[in-house]
């Protein structure tokens, strides 16, 4: 069998899979306009004597909003415009990367850095990496390193950090190297109701089942009752709560064989069937 990193998908697939997602379309648009420019590039080759495009990214946005659904199908593009190497993404947070003795943390980062070579090395919540005095006294060392790869290696690795918007901030402001070596900044937007709806509703058809109407209202509900949640998911929060909605009808259906009913999720059972609970975790009934 072939390789997992080496397996490609064409442009249009990518395409096709990235404008399925619901919502981003801040970021379609700014993938389809570097596509173009990497295949200018690659037409014109010498003719045209345009820089080198510098490829390191930052991805800024609160969490369930896309960031690493997006940097997989940005391993796909480059990978088959062959900027990189090895269709890979290499995932790692800050502890993957600092150490806790002093002369260790370099060597740790390099080690990872080493194992993305050829590839895509994702920071995930890379704010963390911000030094904010003795309490992550080798965090600075980790910047360090990475900023000298990032240079050193440009041809050979793309460098992704992401994190919340706010939160970033900091990270970005930590070391003035980072912001000069980064070509490009993609804002994941939190998604709005409809879009959350969407994507439930993708869950569910995607499953199997059928969603009436009354469901989707109280879908809907429960998102404007969490989303100003502190730590709200977006994304994640349908996730989970499709997940739950899903075991409350294995739940509520345990007794009957009705293939249209256990299909079909309502918000709750009417007179024909002797239940009452709400499909959707608002609440649990006695």
């Amino acid at each position: 069998t072939v390789p997992e990193l080496e397996k490609s998908k064409s442009i249009d697939e990518v395409f096709k899979e990235l404008n399925e997602l619901v919502g981003l379309q801040k970021v379609k648009d700014s993938l389809h306009d570097l596509v173009d420019l990497i295949t200018l590039k690659n037409k014109t080759k010498d003719d045209l004597k345009i820089n080198n495009i510098n490829l390191h990214m930052v991805f800024l946005g609160n969490p369930g909003t896309g960031k690493t659904t997006v940097a997989r199908l940005i391993s796909d593009i480059l990978y088959d415009l062959k900027y990189i190497k090895q269709n890979k993404l290499i995932e790692v947070s800050s502890k993957d990367l600092v150490a806790e003795y002093v002369g260790q943390t370099a060597v740790k980062t390099m080690n990872v850095v080493e194992k993305a070579m050829g590839g895509i090395l994702f920071v995930d919540e890379a704010y963390a990496l911000a030094d904010k005095g003795n309490d992550n006294s080798f965090n600075g060392e980790a910047i360090a390193t990475l900023i000298k790869a990032m240079e050193d290696h440009r041809d050979n690795l793309v460098v992704i950090f992401a994190g919340y918007t706010k939160e970033m901030q900091d990270f970005l402001d930590s070391n003035s190297g980072i912001v000069s070596r980064i070509g490009y900044t993609l804002e994941f937007d939190d998604y709005t109701n409809d879009e959350l709806k969407a994507i439930f509703s993708g869950m569910v058809k995607k499953a199997g089942f059928v969603l009436e109407e009354d469901a989707l209202v109280e879908v809907d509900n429960l998102i404007n009752e969490h989303r100003f949640d502190k730590n709200f998911g977006n994304a994640r929060f349908v996730r989970n709560l499709y997940e739950k909605t899903v075991i409350k009808h294995a739940t509520n259906t345990a007794k009957y064989s009705d293939k249209d009913m256990l299909k079909t999720i309502k918000e709750y059972y009417k007179e024909k069937y002797p239940y009452d609970y709400f499909y959707t975790p608002k609440k649990d009934v006695e």
